[in-house]
């Protein structure tokens, strides 16, 4: 077995060192990434839930809105078939007076 000298291993010890120092820099470097995937993922969320509490709340305020449109509606169409239901009587009413004139004749005279 050969021996290495002295300055071959001490330029090893060197490489070695330099390389611990890399691997402690990866590692660091990986917890910061590591962190700033957790804190990006964490905002993405927040903001997702964010958007869907605004839609929700923006369907609620749609649907409230159009249940009082659509209210305000049934009453107008409700009104309208009263007013038509009393033209018809009125006209079968009319109708019938003309029919029988000669029969309201007959008691005005």
């Amino acid at each position: 077995m050969e021996f290495l000298p002295q300055e071959r291993i001490a330029k090893l010890e060197a490489q070695v060192e330099g390389i611990k120092e890399d691997v402690a820099a990866v590692k660091q470097d990986i917890k910061e990434l590591h962190s700033r995937i957790t804190t990006g993922n964490r905002e993405i969320t927040d903001h997702i839930d964010r958007k869907i509490d605004d839609l929700a709340k923006n369907d609620e305020d749609q649907h409230a809105t159009m249940g009082v449109k659509i209210d305000s509606l049934g009453s107008r169409i409700e009104l309208l078939e009263r007013w038509k239901w009393m033209i018809v009587g009125g006209a079968i009413v009319v109708g019938y007076l003309i029919g029988h004139l000669d029969f309201f004749a007959k008691f005005m005279k």
